[in-house]
């Protein structure tokens, strides 16, 4: 009896299973069943011609508003530039007047020598003219340098001092000047017209040297620094 109630329990046990397994053969074919039922070929719809727009519906564009121009602003007036002032013109120096030492006149911007016959204090537009019959060396200051010409004894051949009546030069570079020596005279002052001479003594020197008669001016008038020999 046990045997058989254990048999019993095993078929009941398979059974169960096979029934088990029917049924869940059987859900799943009326799925399938259920899901072909359900999807069904979507409708294709069927393309209409688009509505064609009429043209007179289309809106008008309107112009866009067109601002009204504004004035640009005036710039303010720049104010011109204040000029400045022009110097005014340095005037040019008054020269001052030509003032000439004495013994000399003005020539132009130069002081020259009053020339012969003529002299000047000094400060004068033109030299005084020396009284009449009398002479005076170029450059003389006074009228008591105006004198009375004398004829020297070479004439003309050399240099002569007119107012002592005395030749003078240059000669063998020294300077030499005529004298009285033997010569008569009524004084002792210049020479009388007698061709002699002598060697002139310099200025701190036995003789002045030279080498033109110019040269000798300076000492014309010195003592004789040796014999005075015709």
């Amino acid at each position: 009896a046990k045997q058989w109630y254990q048999r019993r329990v095993r078929g009941l046990s398979l059974c169960h299973q096979i029934i088990m397994k029917v049924f869940c053969l059987v859900v799943l074919v009326a799925c399938a069943f259920a899901q072909e039922d359900v999807v069904t070929d979507a409708p294709v719809p069927v393309p209409t011609d688009a509505p064609v727009p009429d043209p007179t519906d289309a809106p008008v564009p309107t112009d866009a508003p067109t601002d009204a121009p504004t004035d640009a602003p005036t710039p303010a007036p720049t104010p011109d530039p204040t000029p400045e002032p022009t110097p005014a013109p340095t005037p040019a120096p008054t020269p001052e007047p030509l003032v000439c030492d004495a013994g000399m006149y003005p020539v132009g911007e130069v002081c020259e020598y009053c020339p012969e016959g003529t002299y000047s204090a000094g400060g004068q537009d033109a030299c005084d003219k020396c009284p009449a019959g009398q002479t005076s060396e170029s450059g003389a200051k006074a009228a008591s340098e105006c004198f009375v010409a004398r004829s020297c004894a070479w004439g003309d051949a050399h240099v002569c001092d007119r107012e002592t009546g005395c030749t003078f030069g240059c000669e063998s570079d020294f300077c030499w000047s005529q004298c009285d020596g033997a010569c008569p005279r009524l004084d002792l002052i210049g020479c009388h017209g007698c061709k002699e001479w002598c060697w002139l003594s310099g200025n701190g020197e036995k003789y002045h040297f030279c080498t033109e008669n110019s040269q000798c001016a300076a000492v014309k008038r010195n003592s004789c620094a040796s014999t005075c020999t015709i």
